[in-house]
């Protein structure tokens, strides 16, 4: 059974790496390209699909991804919270995706998801302004996992 620790992982499956938060107005809509992430969940096996959830809900020991976004999100600036809610989301899908897989193959871990979540956390904490380019340093360490 996999156990996690906390988990906060920030960067996103399809915005570039590098893009300002505040480059993108608060009623943005998303993209064709934001809307193929979605389908990829179609690709995991019902046992991914379970750990997949349980990585989004948490469980009663572990908060999920969805409760550390609405954490992240009390701390981000108004105009900017659609926009961010958005790259949190796919962040989350991008790293949930790729926790879910087997022990043997998955290249995201326990640590990890500790370690960028607490990165997340505290720049939230401390300085919101921060958090897109700590989004996208994430993202960019999950792409260079991944490739």
């Amino acid at each position: 059974m996999k156990l996690f620790s906390v988990f906060i992982c920030l960067s996103w499956l399809c915005l570039p790496v590098g893009t300002a938060l505040a480059a993108v107005p608060q009623g943005a809509t998303v993209t064709a390209q934001q809307t193929e992430c979605e389908s990829d969940l179609s690709t995991l096996t019902p046992e991914e699909l379970k750990w997949y959830k349980t990585f989004q809900e948490g469980t009663f020991l572990i908060e999920g991804w969805k409760d550390i976004t609405r954490e992240i999100l009390k701390k981000t600036p108004v105009e900017f919270r659609e926009h961010q809610r958005q790259r949190l989301e796919q962040l989350g899908r991008k790293i949930g995706m790729e926790w879910s897989r087997e022990n043997a193959v998955r290249r995201v871990d326990n640590k990890m998801l500790k370690q960028w979540g607490d990165v997340l956390k505290k720049a939230a904490n401390t300085h919101p302004e921060h958090l897109p380019n700590v989004i996208a340093s994430i993202d960019e360490e999950l792409d260079n996992l991944l490739n």
